[in-house]
């Protein structure tokens, strides 16, 4: 058995230095703060945060001999290439990911507990070897990104998009510095796509965009996507066929483009692959229903509950009389749609209201039953 109270084997010092991820991730973020590296706002908070989550996830999983998930595998390429195209020096770089092995020690004195000292120098080696390789990784990749944004105007127009998707409350003033340098107008009509990974969309087309402003379009890779910003007609940087995402039409100036982005994000979530690009009127329901969940936790579970209840046939019976005729209000054009007799709309509708309560003739109860029942994604059908 182990003594609580001494040093901890190896194997399990890893296995609580991963338990222990936030309190790294916390460590490595006050002591960057303290070094005042960052401080200029080219990265974005949520930035700093989420990829000191991943690297020590990476950083552990690999001196525990554990098989990268995708996420992770390219990380050191990914961060690099990130941090180029943000404008970050070298040297404020460097020093912020050889924080890491002061981050990964002491999280390991942690770990070992009392008298770790011995086991540690039997692995410093390994240690040192696993950050300085992610090191070398990242400062390959920021290097080689950033001779190439070098070579022609990228790097002015990468630096003023990451200024302005890191702008915050200064939206507004930033966006009338940057607009000249990205080639748009600030106060423009603009069209905002997010581009989920998969076939025609992610990083692995980022090459064929051919930078991030380029005839009227702004293009800014995210881990999870890619976002395409267009102002007016112009003609989007690549073919949206086959591509799958969120779209939010119709911003209103340059200064409202990172929130767009945001929303077009978070459509994105509710997109089905292959489907194309999702607008907030196409799936607002599920949004709506979300947002509840958030706030009023158990929102409408007692009628959810009911519809789950019934077998299945009955339940897909009502949900797809509940979407088409909140579709058009019409007993008839749902009969229609449905291929029935009216007279089977006007019981299934009688049946929805014993069921859950909610009289779908009703406009604000037919609203409530069309949120309460949109747990899928769009086009995936009801039930």
């Amino acid at each position: 058995m182990v003594d609580p109270d001494g040093p901890q084997p190896w194997p399990r010092m890893l296995e609580l230095l991963a338990r222990d991820r936030d309190g790294l991730v916390a460590d490595f973020l006050g002591r960057l703060s303290a070094l005042g590296r960052y401080s200029d706002g080219l990265i974005p908070d949520d930035d700093l945060r989420q990829t000191a989550t991943d690297t020590f996830d990476m950083l552990t999983r690999r001196l525990a001999g554990l098989p990268l998930p995708g996420h992770l595998s390219d990380l050191p390429a990914r961060l690099g290439v990130r941090r180029a195209r943000q404008g970050v020096a070298r040297e404020d770089l460097l020093e912020a990911v050889r924080l890491d092995f002061r981050v990964l020690w002491a999280g390991l004195v942690r770990a070992g507990g009392a008298d770790s000292a011995q086991i540690l120098v039997l692995h410093v080696e390994e240690i040192l070897g696993t950050v300085e390789q992610y090191i070398s990784d990242v400062q390959a990749a920021f290097l080689e990104e950033r001779a190439a944004l070098e070579r022609d105007s990228r790097a002015e127009a990468a630096q003023a998009l990451s200024r302005l998707l890191g702008s915050g409350d200064r939206a507004a003033e930033v966006a009338a510095q940057v607009a000249p340098v990205l080639g748009v107008a600030v106060d423009g009509v603009f069209e905002v796509l997010f581009a989920a990974p998969g076939p025609g969309a992610g990083p692995g087309r980022r090459s064929e965009l051919g930078g991030p402003a380029r005839d009227g379009c702004l293009v800014w890779e995210f881990d999870d996507g890619v976002a395409l910003v267009r102002e007016g007609r112009a003609r989007w940087p690549l073919p949206l066929e086959g591509m799958t995402g969120g779209a939010v039409p119709g911003v209103r100036g340059l200064a409202e483009v990172p929130a767009a982005i945001a929303a077009a994000r978070r459509l994105a979530g509710y997109a089905r692959p292959g489907g194309g690009f999702v607008r907030a009127e196409g799936v607002w329901p599920a949004l709506a229903r979300d947002r509840l969940l958030e706030v009023l936790p158990g929102f409408g579970r007692e009628a959810v509950e009911r519809v789950a209840a019934l077998e299945p046939d009955a339940r897909a019976r009502l949900l797809e009389t509940l979407e088409h005729y909140t579709a058009t209000g019409s007993v008839k054009a749902t009969a229609e749609s449905l291929y029935c007799h009216r007279n089977t709309v006007v019981n299934r509708l009688q049946a929805f209201r014993e069921v859950t309560g909610l009289d779908l003739t009703v406009p604000v109860e037919a609203a409530r039953a069309l949120v309460l029942f949109s747990d899928r994604r769009p086009g995936d059908g009801w039930g």
